[in-house]
């Protein structure tokens, strides 16, 4: 399963490719592949955006010609992946990183890492692997509701 979502996420960042190529109905056909209709993002200062809030700020990233790379994919749970993403609009740059749970191919949750010096004053190694370390753990809680579901499970 996690291949099917690293692929949806790699086409879905492949519109960001700051031309602003992509019509609208094909944005919104990969963010509906990407994103479960019960999505939340919780964002680095505790903000929880909705799906759809999530969509108006990714379309105007894209309108704005935001230019997207996957700096790391990385497993670290049955269901959880550590994504690192590169953004560059005009000339600004930063990175982005996130804890995302996904099910069925689609993200049913991500949180946003802050890896900022600030954030991360005693440590930022550390301190920085223990947050993803509890976001890992908390979505084992999504993968219960889906045990029983399948024919396949034990």
């Amino acid at each position: 399963m996690s291949y099917q979502f690293e692929l949806a996420l790699r086409q879905y960042i492949a519109a960001f490719d700051g031309n602003n190529n992509i019509s609208p109905a094909k944005f919104q056909t990969r963010f509906d592949n990407l994103y479960h209709k019960n999505f939340t993002f919780l964002s680095k200062d505790g903000k929880t955006l909705t799906r759809e809030e999530v969509y108006e700020r990714e379309a105007s990233k894209l309108a704005n010609g935001t230019k997207v790379t996957l700096i790391h994919f990385r497993k670290i749970g049955l269901d959880c992946i550590d994504i690192k993403l590169g953004l560059v609009n005009g000339g600004e740059e930063h990175a982005v990183r996130l804890v995302t749970t996904f099910t069925a191919k689609q993200a049913v949750t991500s949180k946003e890492i802050d890896e900022s010096p600030e954030a991360n004053f005693w440590s930022p190694e550390l301190t920085t692997k223990l947050m993803v370390i509890g976001a890992d753990c908390k979505s084992v809680v999504y993968k219960w509701k889906e045990f029983g579901t399948f024919q396949t499970n034990m």
